[in-house]
């Protein structure tokens, strides 16, 4: 019964790679972007991370493209000295940790925030992709069960209701703690528990948390009883 319940899904990397356009061309067959806009002069100021991305002055930036954790934005006619400044603004706005700076490359983190851009010396065209904190499922069974506070979320896997959500691994006392929470929620029909396994069930669902302080990190999901 147990091993039945405590399915965990197998993690799958998400790869990609940066696409050539033409100018103002959506591209059909890159790898699932969630929203493609194609326009002269929006920067993407509604989207996740675009309160740490400062906007360019110069350029023009033809269209942007959301990923789940990515958000990828084309520039076009940034010569090098605009690529340059544009540079100082990322370190005035607080990107520090930097790995790459030329005048064609660069990248840096600001809190759990990464970014990487280039530009191609021969057409001027800049890439720049920011990497994004993940947030708790908005949909899914998952919602039915509580965020744990302060938690990191590492990896989500899956989507809307096969949904298995990888965090940092938030201790025992938190843990317990936050399993008291599932209870509260409605899960009290108590299957498995444990320092690092607990599985509890409502009338319809089985929810499974598996701490693995090996690992760090801890997997939570919400499952149908079938």
């Amino acid at each position: 019964m147990v091993k039945k319940t405590l399915m965990i899904l197998i993690a799958a990397v998400l790869m990609f790679s940066l696409c050539s356009c033409n100018n103002k061309t959506t591209e059909t067959n890159s790898p699932g972007p969630t929203h493609v806009i194609s326009s002269d002069a929006d920067w993407p100021t509604e989207y996740a991370g675009s309160d740490v991305l400062p906007k360019i002055q110069d350029g023009d930036v033809n269209y942007y493209k959301l990923y789940d954790r990515v958000l990828r934005i084309y520039i076009y006619n940034v010569d090098e000295n605009s690529f340059l400044q544009y540079i100082e603004l990322l370190k005035q706005t607080g990107y520090s940790d930097i790995a790459v700076e030329t005048k064609e490359a660069f990248s840096g983190n600001l809190n759990e925030y990464s970014i990487v851009m280039n530009r191609d010396n021969d057409t001027n065209r800049m890439v720049l992709e920011l990497t994004t904190p993940l947030s708790w499922p908005k949909e899914g069974y998952i919602t039915m069960l509580p965020v744990p506070p302060d938690v990191k979320i590492i990896q989500i896997i899956g989507e809307s209701n096969s949904i298995t959500v990888i965090a940092e691994d938030i201790g025992k006392t938190n843990f317990a703690a936050y399993t008291a929470d599932i209870i509260a929620a409605g899960f009290k029909d108590i299957l498995v528990t444990s320092d690092t396994v607990f599985v509890a069930e409502n009338e319809e669902y089985i929810a499974t948390i598996v701490r693995q302080p090996e690992k760090n990190t801890m997997d939570i999901g919400v499952y149908e009883k079938n």
